[in-house]
């Protein structure tokens, strides 16, 4: 059973912040960064994509390409970043400008992860279509390929995955009705996580192949530990659905969700900490820099479309 704790008092609390004035932005739905002077924000609205850049001094706002919304953002330097979106959206940052990259399909595109910038993954489908095939693209550094799911390994049936992610040799998908799927190297095969994922994961990091963590949940909060071996899958009481999860520097994950809530998950204990409840929107991404800020994107999600973004620093 999960455990859900309220902040304790003592210590040395981290403090939440604005990020940036998001006045005028549509939705802000993910972020990523090369390092503390380099963090990518990435949004927009159904027409139009925004994306904001912070040097390490301050916030500007980046020439999107003219493409809608992008939900999605990673990369591998300063000058290989790649994002996609809505509509079948996605886009390269070389450097200097961001240019549309074609596809090859019309629709949503949720997630993107890549061990290399030749070797990216990207998920999506229609959340609306009841039994279309989720999408997913493999991208080999010139071109998206279509990547055929056998629908036996679909033990939840969805029909829109939205992250994906990886660390050493493993890799793992996730989305609609708590469906979960693992790359074997030759195709992607069911990965189970039991009862308890009976409502859609959207997001999942890690640290070490055996140290995972995905979040999810749509009426209430789903949890999942990936133990190298297995997934289990946690429901804790009291707290709305859960969009995004990043890894604090003790192995603890920072996830953030519904209404602005902020908690921190312990793997070893089970027990969730509510730690923040943010003002401005729900809470769709979360990244840290590795110095201490962590960043979480996120706002309102439907018309009219609205932006939020907040900064983490102190505690740990």
């Amino acid at each position: 059973m999960l455990l859900v704790a309220a902040l304790v008092a003592g210590g040395c609390a981290p403090a939440w912040s604005d990020a940036f004035d998001p006045a005028g932005y549509g939705a802000l739905s993910g972020v990523w960064g090369s390092g503390p002077a380099d963090v990518f924000v990435v949004g927009g609205t159904g027409e139009q994509a925004q994306i904001v850049h912070f040097d390490g001094s301050a916030w500007t706002d980046m020439q999107a390409p003219d493409v809608p919304l992008l939900a999605w953002v990673t990369g591998w330097s300063a000058d290989q970043v790649m994002a996609v979106g809505i509509d079948g959206a996605a886009a390269w940052y070389d450097g200097s400008e961001w240019t549309a990259l074609d596809s090859g399909t019309d629709e949503d595109l949720w997630g993107v992860f890549g061990f290399a910038p030749d070797d990216v993954w990207v998920v999506g489908g229609d959340t609306d279509d009841a039994g279309a095939p989720p999408v997913v693209l493999h991208w080999d550094g010139s071109h998206f390929e279509t990547i055929a799911l056998d629908p036996d390994e679909l033990s939840r049936q969805p029909s829109s995955l939205f992250k994906v992610w990886g660390v050493g040799d493993v890799l793992f998908a996730l989305g609609q009705g708590g469906q979960i799927l693992r790359w074997d190297g030759a195709a992607w095969r069911d990965s189970p996580a039991g009862a308890g994922a009976d409502q859609d994961f959207v997001s999942l990091w890690g640290t070490e192949e055996d140290h995972i963590v995905a979040v999810g949940g749509r009426g209430n909060a789903r949890v999942a530990t990936w133990d190298g071996a297995a997934w289990t899958t946690l429901s804790p009481s009291g707290v709305g659905g859960l969009n995004a999860v990043s890894m604090l520097d003790d192995g603890r994950a920072l996830v953030g969700g519904l209404n602005g809530y902020v908690g921190v998950f312990d793997p070893e204990t089970g027990e969730l900490t509510a730690e923040e409840t943010l003002q401005g929107g729900d809470v769709h991404a979360l990244w840290g820099d590795g110095e201490g800020r962590w960043y979480a994107v996120g706002g309102r999600f439907v018309e009219p479309y609205a932006g939020a973004a907040w900064l983490r620093e102190g505690g740990s």
